[in-house]
């Protein structure tokens, strides 16, 4: 296990454009395991379909287009998985319905650690983890990690840092 790929390593590493989600499990000892890969970018102007039964200008209009756009597709050789041993909570968000808040404080920009955000704000309501009055933190401290794929957003609230492992 490369103990030395970390969040901001593997963020780098992503490219311009956001992961793909490949699979997500929870097991029997509250071990999540999340594996994404990398996104790759193509032309997809010799890949424009043949739209048969559309009207002549329609079809043309779509085939010029089509040739100015790019196919997004899995890298399938930036396939990773991240292992959070010991975490507090976790969500998946479909993409599409998820905002963001303008006071939350977050680094990274496809895998982010959070300083300040609406799920850290939500912790304590939803499970035992509290910020005591004295400043430590029951049941350790903890971090928010954000996962920004193409299709959802995964927080995740653990106590230790996952480990990361190209496959």
């Amino acid at each position: 296990m490369d103990k030395t790929l970390t969040f901001e390593i593997l963020d780098s590493t992503l490219g311009n454009h956001a992961p793909f989600l490949i699979s997500l499990s929870d097991g029997l000892q509250e071990e999540l395991r999340i594996i994404i890969v990398g996104a790759t970018v193509g032309n997809i102007g010799a890949n424009v379909p043949e739209l048969e039964e559309t009207d002549k200008t329609t079809k043309q209009t779509l085939n010029e287009i089509l040739a100015e756009t790019q196919l997004i597709d899995v890298n399938e050789q930036q396939l990773y998985e991240i292992i959070f041993h010991n975490y507090i909570i976790y969500q998946v968000r479909n993409e599409s319905f998820s905002s963001n808040s303008p006071e939350e404080v977050k680094h990274g920009r496809y895998l982010n650690t959070f300083e300040k955000s609406q799920f850290l704000s939500y912790l304590h309501v939803a499970t035992d983890a509290q910020l005591l009055d004295d400043g430590s933190y029951y049941p350790g401290k903890w971090v928010h990690y954000g996962i920004y794929t193409q299709n959802h957003i995964i927080d995740v609230i653990a106590q230790d840092v996952p480990d990361i492992l190209k496959i």
